[in-house]
């Protein structure tokens, strides 16, 4: 509803996102308008209620290509991999795998087109600025798959890198759980939940604060696993609890 899955994919098949971010988007939105009402709390001394919407944070996540339509009435179509703002923005084949890259700016355009031996594209009024680069952005994508394509994608990174072109893996699942920078950084917390056979990789706060310690120090409780502890400590009796099971109110 918000364009978001119009401008995903290509033009004849738009394509969903495959993580769910206008879930937890509106999750950490909802939890950010939580402490806000809780400052002013400490200030005011009244409460406030604090409501999220799915739509409310898809239209603001979509919110920069839905100003320069309400502007331009451009009424973009999707373009697949590349970006109608600059290039080369693609993800481009190697020989074993895939990355992505992304040129943005004019001293990043230089020094990409010094790698891959696109000189002459640096005097070429098609290419003079990021919105031109972008309306010929497939000429950009073809420059870049010709250069890479006998290239493994380690070696075409670390080229990219050494250029300081910003680039990156296109990693599957697997990859990223072997990404050497993910486990360096210990993004990942393993813990032991009923029924599995071996630790799960639990993503833990994506927010570092300097004083305070970002550890998950319990797993998710199951389901009801938690509720006798939960009614006892707001002061119902365990018969009280009894009657709201037998009556199935938990």
């Amino acid at each position: 509803m918000s364009g978001a899955t119009h401008l995903t994919g290509y033009e004849d098949e738009p394509i969903k996102a495959y993580s769910p971010y206008v879930d937890y988007g509106t999750a950490s939105l909802t939890a950010m308008g939580t402490l806000a009402a809780i400052i002013d709390r400490e200030k005011t001394g009244r409460g406030q209620v604090v409501e999220g919407a799915l739509f409310a944070t898809s239209l603001a996540f979509m919110n920069t290509h839905l100003i320069e339509e309400a502007i331009t009435n451009k009424n973009r179509k999707a373009i697949g991999n590349k970006s109608p703002y600059a290039g080369p923005v693609d993800i481009v084949k190697t020989k074993d795998g895939w990355i992505v890259v992304q040129v943005l700016g004019e001293p990043l355009f230089k020094r990409w087109a010094n790698l891959v031996g696109a000189e002459d594209f640096l005097d070429d009024d098609r290419f003079s600025n990021d919105i031109k680069r972008g309306e010929n952005s497939q000429i950009l994508s073809d420059k870049t798959q010709d250069w890479c394509k006998d290239l493994s994608s380690k070696d075409a990174l670390n080229l990219l890198s050494e250029a300081q072109v910003p680039a990156g893996p296109v990693n599957n699942l697997a990859d990223v759980l072997k990404d050497e920078h993910v486990n360096q950084m210990n993004f990942f917390q393993d813990l032991e939940y009923p029924g599995l056979n071996k630790p799960a990789p639990v993503m833990g706060l994506p927010i570092n604060l300097s004083n305070s310690e970002n550890k998950i120090k319990k797993r998710p409780p199951t389901l009801g696993e938690d509720t006798n502890q939960i009614l006892t400590e707001l002061g119902f009796s365990e018969e009280e609890i009894n009657i709201f099971k037998d009556k199935r109110i938990i």
